[in-house]
């Protein structure tokens, strides 16, 4: 009797993960926690520690955890997350090893002006090195954002 095996088609629930998201690259010499206090207050969000949207990664033999910070706006069916890709010299998304942190805007709300007049607003707070537009779509370890 011949058995048959199913593989879950990952390729396409990353896909649709990022149809309609927008992710931006921060250099930044700031704690996640200052950061997103930052945030908060010049832009009037409310981002908040999401301790089960925690990334695990196994790397090298060792548990690495990556933070991640929520910010849902309801209204706009949008949700803003905010990734610190450093863990104890390892990297979430590891082409992006210059990156502190990666913001990804989920949902169709924004647009493209929208976004820009967003990292304008994150240019200005204090001790912002980079702020840069990023093409998940070029990014090989990108499923590591997939929540």
């Amino acid at each position: 009797m011949a058995v048959t095996k199913f593989r879950l088609a990952t390729y396409k629930a990353v896909d649709d993960f990022f149809n309609d998201a927008r992710m931006i690259g921060i250099i930044s010499r700031q704690k996640e926690y200052q950061l997103c206090w930052e945030v908060n207050r010049t832009l009037g969000f409310k981002f908040k520690m999401n301790n089960k949207l925690e990334v695990m990664l196994l790397k090298k033999d060792k548990k690495c955890f990556f933070t991640v910070y929520e910010f849902e706006e309801r209204m706009r069916f949008t949700t803003h997350y905010l990734y610190n890709n450093h863990y104890k010299a390892e990297y979430l998304i590891p082409e992006l090893k210059h990156m502190d942190y990666i913001w990804l805007i989920k949902g169709d709300y924004y647009s493209d002006d929208e976004v820009g007049w967003l990292m304008d607003a994150i240019r200005k707070i204090n001790n912002m090195q980079l702020i840069t537009l990023i093409n998940p779509a070029e990014l090989k370890s990108r499923e590591n954002l997939v929540l």
